[in-house]
């Protein structure tokens, strides 16, 4: 069921501008459409003022500033804290919004990028540390003596061993430029890199700094903090270094968890609050103007008009006027969709989107489908145990999934499934298979794994598959007739008439009619076929019977009814009879219970799959046409916080 929509035309003096738009906003339930579009409005494009303009680059600003420091305040709360957060937002009003923004992020973001920054370095030592460790580690027991001496410096060297004869250059260098006072010992440190300890007098450190960097030599750099040490001393300095970042990272995030507490509520209040301003300015750009007045039209839910004026009204006064406008056949089709079913059947609506939102002026097969899928469903899984279980599921799965969303309509429908699995569970006399019949329970109708009722079990799929494929032949035309489209009434009036004319034939045939019945049945089958013809012009004498026989393929399509059903029956038997063959009692039970565990999710996605092809190939073509452009009010994020209107 769809919702009747009206477009309504708002006009107002300017001085109402933001009062309006404010209000529109809060309300959320009408789809603004940009003026200049629409020919009947005799109103140039309005012209933000300069004032409006700077307004819109500071908000921009502070909504960039805010939601940073809300992702990096959200980053060290748990899922379980950010929900506690989400449910105590400290709410203000717009105006008071702007200013507490930007004088909050002015006090709040050096100290948060203060303790960020020091949180980066901290996890860079992290990193970086433990290699300045191995690898002094891997040196001490070539550190000369020498080195420990204060009047000594000491400079270690990373050469790759592709260019080792650099260090016998360097050697020489050094002991010619110290008259053999220098000191130099080397190591390799793994299988690709040499090291070398460079000790000399304080003296020739200048000089030594500039060998170095005319030999272009990679210089082995400690923290600027113990660059001065011996390695040994080095070595200690880093592992107690290496200690103390865990407690100071600790601290760090301490700190920013007591910013999180104090500020995120303020901060996330006043990003809804931002982005509504934003969204309120950028929606000037849809309006017309006059010399004194501004004009904004939009779809509104018929049901919601008396609220909407009223609600102006009490906002701005005399100064705004919203009147309904009337429109044209064409323009009333071009109206957005608002589904709106009985709360049992709203679930499917988010299934009936996945294929195609209908039309405005189209049909919504939405309680069609909350009808049938779940008994369709039903039909497949037929069993009291695996749709006991799948309903327990279900029903946790709610619990997990508590925000509204497709995921949870989906699981509404899976519960629905198996309340109808468990009724066709008593209706076939299943409980996991054939354990029901071993525990003493009878089938109400009949026992569809027996071979003897394999073939009622046929007709049972292929009765379903008529009544459908009927019913939507019957709404097909009912369309076509309200559309005055004469294609479509040939078409489906042709399948129809024609699949009279065949139901006659096979009724007469199973002696259901008597034989006079057989001669008129062919004829109206004809005549069927022939109707459905005629729309595909010449090459219709060829496409039309192949249609119809396509027709008659997408009735023979719900045996997937009864194969699938007898699938799932077949494993559910062998599981049983597994646990009996099995030497060992334990081991049968555990190989059983596998099986029926995979049965089981089998039994989940095979029914819901094949249900829904059932409605998207072969009963939605039969009248069903999409693409209805969905219903975007212009909704303020403050009124969906607090369950807003409309």
């Amino acid at each position: 069921m769809k919702l009747e929509m009206s477009r309504l035309q708002v006009i107002g003096l300017k001085s109402q501008l933001m009062p309006v738009v404010r209000q529109l906003h809060l309300l959320g339930c009408m789809q603004i459409e940009d003026v200049s579009e629409m020919e009947s409005i005799s109103a140039r494009p309005l012209s933000l003022a300069k004032e409006t303009i700077q307004l819109r680059e500071e908000t921009t600003y502070l909504v960039t500033k805010v939601e940073g420091l809300v992702s990096t305040l959200t980053g060290v709360l748990s899922s379980s804290e950010q929900q506690e957060m989400d449910g105590r937002l400290e709410r203000s009003s717009e105006e008071e919004c702007m200013d507490a923004a930007r004088a909050g992020v002015e006090l709040l973001a050096p100290r948060v990028q203060a303790l960020m920054s020091k949180r980066e370095k901290l996890e860079a030592e992290q990193i970086s540390l433990p290699r300045y460790e191995i690898t002094l580690r891997k040196l001490l027991p070539i550190v000369p003596e020498s080195a420990h001496d204060p009047d000594n410096v000491f400079v270690g060297v990373l050469v790759s061993r592709a260019h080792i004869w650099v260090l016998d250059g360097v050697s020489e260098a050094l002991l010619k430029m110290t008259a053999g006072r220098a000191e130099m010992v080397g190591e390799d440190i793994d299988e690709s890199t040499r090291a070398m300890f460079v000790v000399v007098p304080k003296e020739f450190s200048d000089e030594l700094e500039a060998l170095l960097g005319r030999e272009d030599i990679t210089r082995l750099r400690l923290p600027e903090e113990i660059a001065d040490q011996p390695p040994d001393s080095a070595v200690l300095a880093l592992s107690q270094r290496l200690a103390e970042i865990p407690s100071e990272l600790a601290e760090i995030r301490k700190g920013l968890g007591s910013l999180a507490d104090e500020w995120l509520p303020r901060l996330k209040w006043w990003r809804i609050c931002l982005r509504d301003g934003l969204d309120e300015i950028d929606v000037l750009t849809q309006f017309g103007e006059t010399e004194q007045t501004f004009v904004v039209a939009g779809w509104v839910p018929r049901v919601d008009i008396p609220k909407v004026q009223a609600a102006l009204s009490a906002a701005a006064g005399e100064g705004v006027v919203a009147e309904l406008v009337s429109l044209t056949s064409q323009e009333q089709k071009s109206a957005p969709v608002m589904l709106n079913n009985p709360a049992i059947s709203r679930p499917f609506q988010s299934l009936v989107k996945m294929f195609s939102l209908p039309r405005y002026e189209g049909i919504d097969p939405t309680m069609l489908m909350a009808f049938f899928l779940p008994l369709f469903f039903g039909m497949i899984l037929g069993d009291v145990g695996y749709g006991s279980l799948l309903l327990l599921l279900g029903l946790l799965g709610l619990r997990r999934f508590s925000q509204p969303g497709t995921v949870r309509d989906v699981i509404k429908v899976l519960i629905m499934g198996s309340a109808w699995s468990i009724v066709f569970g008593f209706v076939y006399g299943e409980l996991f298979g054939t354990l029901g019949e071993e525990l003493g329970m009878h089938p109400l109708w009949f026992d569809r794994a027996s071979a003897d009722e394999v073939t009622s079990l046929l007709i049972l799929s292929i009765a379903v598959g008529v009544i459908h494929i009927t019913l939507g032949l019957v709404l097909g035309v009912w369309e076509a007739i309200r559309e005055k489209s004469r294609h479509n009434l040939l078409e489906r009036g042709g399948m129809l008439v024609g699949l009279i004319g065949l139901f006659m034939i096979v009724s007469v045939a199973v002696d259901w009619l008597p034989d006079g019945f057989m001669n008129p049945a062919a004829v109206i089958m004809m005549i069927g076929i022939v109707l459905l013809s005629v729309p595909l012009g010449w090459l219709g004498v060829l496409l039309g019977p192949i249609e119809f026989i396509g027709l008659i393929g997408n009735i023979l399509s719900y045996l997937r009814i009864a194969a699938v059903g007898l699938a799932s029956v077949y494993m559910a038997k062998l599981a049983n009879e597994v646990m009996g063959m099995m030497g060992s009692v334990v081991v049968g039970i555990i190989i059983a219970v596998l099986i029926h565990a995979l049965n089981l999710v089998l039994g989940a996605f095979s029914p819901t799959i094949h249900s829904l092809r059932l409605h998207y190939v072969e009963f939605f073509r039969k009248f069903y046409e999409g693409g209805g452009q969905p219903f975007e009010p212009f909704q303020s994020r403050q009124s969906t916080m607090l369950g807003g209107a409309g």
